[in-house]
């Protein structure tokens, strides 16, 4: 693959050599632009590992300089929370993420193209590199994680604007708006890991103009609160349906306990 610019070609080549003498190592592959052939000299290199889980604990500890190892020096490495791993960034600017999983809780099926550099016993992509879907529908999922913390943080509302902070409140639009997207995604079963900048091949027209058309929210509290009610409904006639979908749980009384605090507080209706 030609495509990119030479120096993060050569990390990738770098990637491959060096890892591939960690016995630990089990398996090396790129996701991104990188997996997708859409790579140009702004990508970044999204490598993934797959580790013994026995060493996982030194990757989490150490994964900043097995970063350095293959990026060269960084001014920047930053770890990305929830995750065992992080970015890098070089003095010119060459940002490369490094992200490590241990085998016991590997899915090949996750990404939306992967490239494999290296499969150590050929068991974690028996078929080779992964061609990406471009957002083409899958078998629809149930995202539980993402419905709860939708949830969660919605109700921290009465909280965020209680204390007057309008700025947290703001910020808390697009929060919850995320949980929709994943949402949707789920709706149309694609497991999207392609790069946090290229979403719109992943949802449905219908589904891009209703994100689209999520009322403006500055720092107004009325503003907030409708641009959260719009969110809401959204979420809860495409969770329910979802769920009845998917034979999966809708957490019914968290979320009514939830609508009922936002109901006492603000004195309008979510649902």
């Amino acid at each position: 693959m030609t495509t990119g610019d030479e120096r993060q070609q050569a990390v990738i080549t770098r990637t491959g050599e060096v890892l591939r003498g960690d016995e630990r190592v089990l398996g090396v592959y790129l996701i991104g632009s990188y997996a997708t052939g859409a790579a140009d000299r702004f990508s970044d290199v999204d490598v993934h590992l797959v580790v013994t889980d026995d060493s996982i604990e030194w990757f989490e500890k150490h994964w900043d300089d097995v970063l350095r190892e293959l990026a060269g020096p960084t001014v920047l490495a930053d770890r990305i929370p929830g995750l065992i791993g992080g970015l890098g960034i070089t003095a010119d600017w060459l940002h490369v993420d490094l992200i490590v999983h241990p085998l016991a809780s590997f899915d090949r099926f996750q990404y939306d193209g992967v490239r494999v550099l290296f499969d150590r016993y050929g068991t974690l992509f028996p078929e080779g590199d992964l061609a990406p879907k471009g957002g083409r529908p899958g078998e629809p999922y149930w995202p539980a994680a993402n419905v709860n913390l939708f949830f969660y943080f919605l109700g921290n509302l009465v909280t965020v604007l209680g204390r007057d902070e309008r700025i947290v409140g703001n910020q808390g639009v697009g929060v919850v708006r995320d949980q929709l997207i994943a949402l949707m995604l789920a709706e149309r079963g694609v497991r999207r890991n392609s790069g946090a900048k290229r979403l719109n091949a992943f949802l449905s027209d219908e589904q891009r103009a209703t994100l689209e058309s999520i009322p403006a929210a500055g720092t107004d509290p009325a503003e907030i609160i409708a641009a959260n009610q719009y969110i809401c409904r959204q979420f809860i006639t495409r969770g329910t349906a979802l769920a009845e979908r998917t034979g999966a749980e809708w957490p019914t009384e968290f979320v009514e306990s939830t609508l009922a605090h936002l109901q006492n507080h603000f004195q309008t209706s979510f649902a």
